[in-house]
């Protein structure tokens, strides 16, 4: 599940905010008040990693790079890595989002009946949907009804003085090796955990999604090849001959049904939102590289070899082109790629793969590509529930069980024979699977996400081979796990006036030449407090990241 997907994003910091601000005027009233802004971003020693070694992968990854763990089909005795409930037998309240359907509630679900057996607690789950949770967080928040465990939007504002008056300090639970209590939580890279530090202090649990949340340049490669085309372009006037190449509207057929901006920003080498050096900030929109990167994706609307419903599409518009071969090619994340086989339309021939970002002039070297945020959000557990905080814990280690346990393959797919079948060794889940699983706890805390396309291990591979290359010339923003007031309230809302210019630019309704101003105004209205902020928070932070 990918960031870009949290689509109502402004309304729920704004939400949030209220929220926030009323918790903390009730904390104020009690003598508690929040925390001083320089203490935001203060040094803790986070969680060691302790990779699980109970499964191997078929293709192991890589954690210095990112790289994830790939299987080709599901393990045929899959290991049972615990011996006892986790829970302490009383019923646990939580509160989470989802983008999911909301599944059938728990005295007419049976995976959720059998959890809460498995677990040795009654897990009490508020599901709230995407487009409803920063209103439902702020009516939660304000009216000081918190359940124990609660995730948490890392873009809310105030969050540092938030969570310091309603989270539990888990540092002394979780710092260090004091993780190994928890075997599965620290079997999650360490990096992963860097928005849980917040005021010298863990103060949640990560829920990890590594290099899954980078976006790639998707090709049919079935579809290619019957046109006898093998390479990849390597610059972007090869790439856009090829899009013209590809093109063919009388068939309803086009090389594109997304202009891939950020695509062009990579073929060019601007860096992942932030450009560090020597402690000093630059953002990648101030970079004189920009106005290139626009003029090049103009050309390919000039060039017509984009879907005529491009700009008006929705996501599963273009999905669902791609899917069908109606485009050649897609920008999307990684963790969309088991979904593209789903959802196809193709039939058994259907093969995609990653294709390389070109350089764009073809000088070897200077393309990147842009590694996600490997942290979706965190959750916490609420500060007056120390005395349960060892079993809450428990509990969350329990659901993040690593891919190829018995526990693993309980929580994502249910019970064999009612909500999935087994192809061989490989889950296929059912219509009461696809209905009664996704219960929201995977927006709680989660195990590292795995390659896997089941019954497919050549796709696996490709995807695979993907993240190798993506991750191996991948550029990730220096200022992940940092926090800036002045983000969390106006960052939303520059950076939209930034992307309403940008999509006016790439629509022919304004020239290119109008960016620079654009830039000026965003670094006037916020832009270049925001960059104070993330300079001290990286000094304020300074050797954290061990």
């Amino acid at each position: 599940m990918s960031p870009k997907h949290l689509l109502s994003r402004r309304s729920a910091l704004a939400a949030g905010a209220a929220g926030s601000a009323a918790l903390l005027a009730a904390c104020s009233n009690e003598g508690r008040g929040g925390v001083p802004a320089e203490f935001a971003n203060a040094p803790v020693e986070l969680p060691e990693y302790l990779p699980y070694e109970g499964v191997a992968p078929d293709l192991p990854g890589d954690p210095e790079t990112g790289l994830m763990d790939a299987f080709f089909e599901y393990p045929a005795e899959p290991v049972a890595a615990t011996s006892s409930a986790p829970g302490d037998g009383k019923e646990i309240v939580s509160l989470v989002r989802t983008d999911s359907p909301v599944p059938p509630g728990e005295r007419r679900n049976s995976f959720w009946q059998e959890l809460n057996r498995r677990l040795g607690s009654d897990l009490r789950i508020n599901i709230v949907p995407g487009a409803d949770w920063g209103q439902k967080f702020a009516t939660t928040v304000a009216g000081d009804v918190l359940p124990e465990l609660f995730c948490v939007d890392g873009g809310m504002p105030q969050l540092p003085q938030f969570m310091d008056a309603s989270a539990l300090d888990l540092t002394p639970y979780l710092s260090g090796s004091r993780i190994a209590d928890y075997p599965f939580l620290a079997n999650i890279p360490t990096e992963t955990w860097g928005p849980t530090a917040l005021n010298g202090k863990i103060m949640g649990v990560p829920i990890p999604r590594g290099v899954m949340s980078t976006s790639l340049f998707y090709k049919r490669v079935d579809l290619l090849e019957a046109k006898g085309i093998t390479e990849d372009p390597s610059s972007f006037e090869e790439f856009l001959d090829l899009c013209k190449e590809l093109t063919s509207p009388r068939e309803n057929v086009f090389a594109l049904g997304s202009l891939p901006l950020d695509f062009m920003r990579q073929m060019l080498g601007i860096p992942n939102g932030w450009v560090e050096k020597d402690g000093s900030l630059t953002r990648n929109f101030e970079l004189d590289e920009q106005t290139e990167a626009l003029e090049a994706a103009r050309r390919l609307v000039e060039a017509e070899v984009l879907n005529p419903d491009t700009f008006a599409a929705k996501g599963n518009d273009v999905k669902n082109w791609f899917g069908a071969g109606r485009s050649y090619f897609t920008f999307d994340t990684f963790s969309a790629w088991p979904q593209f086989h789903r959802e196809q339309s193709s039939g058994e021939d259907f093969a995609m793969a990653m294709m390389r970002t070109p350089d764009f002039d073809g000088t070897a070297g200077t393309a990147c590509s842009w590694l996600g945020n490997p942290t979706y959000g965190i959750s916490a557990i609420r500060q007056d529930a120390e005395d349960r905080a060892e079993a809450l814990l428990q509990v969350l280690n329990w659901l993040a069980a690593p891919f190829g346990t018995e526990e693993y393959l309980f929580r994502v797919y249910g019970n064999e024979g009612v909500h999935y079948d087994l192809a061989g060794t490989d889950p296929v889940p059912t219509d009461r699977g696809v209905s009664e699983t996704p219960l929201g706890f995977r927006y709680l805390t989660d195990a590292p996400w795995p390659i896997y396309v089941p019954g497919n291990p050549d796709s696996t591979r490709a995807w695979y081979d993907g993240q190798k290359i993506a991750v191996e010339y991948g550029s990730a923003d220096p200022t992940l796990g940092l926090y800036s007031e002045t983000k969390s309230q106006v960052g939303g809302s520059i950076d939209g006036r930034i992307d309403d210019l940008t999509n006016d630019i790439l629509q022919g309704r304004a020239p290119v030449s109008d960016w620079p101003a654009g830039v000026a105004r965003w670094k006037a209205d916020g832009g270049d407090r925001i960059r104070d902020e993330l300079e001290q928070a990286l000094a304020d932070r300074e050797g954290s990241l061990t």
